[in-house]
């Protein structure tokens, strides 16, 4: 039995003693009487329902405009802040000794890298620059025009700057020469802001990219990319040099501690030809023998 069932019950209970009769004809009337008295107590107990308050409807409107104003102003910040850049990566292009490598970079120029060359380029090439750098060895370069973006080739401290033109570009390992060799066009060679000189069709620079101090020469049919077709020319040049193009395309070391005539010379090779047949033209031409080469691949260079 319920609490309201009890208290009924009692009151009901006390108004049958307080009453000599009985005031409902039948226990099925005084149950039915019972009921409806419960019915009505229950409803009158219910809570009334809360008013609303006209200003509630207000405040919520207010706080989810605020939300959103909040919202706005944070897409709004985020998007005007600075986005971190991807970092920057590079593409290298290597050879190995007596390979060549013909490359077409993004901007549609080619490149062709001659024997044990490294050249890499950034993320960034023909979409904010087109800049390369020739780590070592040598390449010639076919350059795609592109008034707005010149064409930068990078070796050591040297910039070789074009429009659209072919050139070749010679880093030597062992010391500070770098050659330049102009085929088509014309190339501006300098450091930084500064312009050494400008070259055209059948000019030659050599440079040295530490002390500046530049030569340069015009020879007509002079053009640079003769080594893409397998012939090796090198006109005029130190001997340590020619040693030098020789380490490249055959992957030796020449030991040269007792070399101390330098003086220029001139060499047409093909560069299929073998190592110890070059050897004894370069010995023709000079007053230098060799040694055989050792465990390490070095050969010993001695004036006889």
């Amino acid at each position: 039995m319920g609490r309201h069932d009890k208290k009924i019950s009692d009151f009901f209970d006390r108004l049958n003693e307080q009453n000599k009769e009985t005031p409902f004809a039948s226990e099925e009337e005084r149950q039915q009487a019972k009921q409806r008295l419960l019915q009505s107590i229950l409803a009158n107990a219910q809570p009334a329902a809360a008013k609303v308050r006209p200003l509630t409807w207000v405040y919520r409107i207010a706080g989810s405009a605020a939300a959103i104003a909040l919202l706005c102003w944070g897409i709004h910040y985020c998007w005007l802040q600075p986005q971190p850049e991807k970092p920057l990566t590079l593409t290298w292009i290597s050879t190995g000794i007596r390979e060549q490598k013909r490359v077409m970079l993004p901007d549609s120029s080619v490149v062709t890298l001659n024997a044990n060359s490294q050249l890499s380029f950034n993320s960034h090439f023909n979409k904010e620059d087109r800049i390369v750098t020739l780590h070592k060895g040598e390449a010639f370069f076919s350059i795609q025009p592109n008034t707005a973006r010149p064409f930068r080739v990078l070796t050591d401290s040297i910039t070789t700057t074009v429009l659209g033109t072919s050139f070749n570009v010679m880093k030597y390992a062992h010391n500070p020469a770098v050659k330049i060799t102009v085929k088509t066009g014309k190339v501006s060679v300098g450091k930084a802001q500064q312009t050494f000189c400008n070259l055209l069709p059948a000019d030659q620079v050599m440079i040295d990219s530490k002390s500046y101090h530049f030569t340069t020469r015009h020879e007509e049919g002079l053009g640079g990319d003769e080594w893409t077709s397998g012939r090796i020319v090198m006109r005029e040049e130190p001997l340590s040099n020619i040693l030098e193009r020789l380490e490249m395309i055959y992957g030796v070391e020449f030991d040269k501690h007792s070399l101390s005539d330098d003086s220029l010379r001139t060499i047409t090779f093909n560069a299929g030809m073998p190592l110890q047949n070059v050897l004894t033209i370069v010995e023709k031409i000079s007053n230098v023998r060799f040694s055989k080469k050792d465990q390490q691949n070095k050969i010993r260079v001695y004036v006889k």
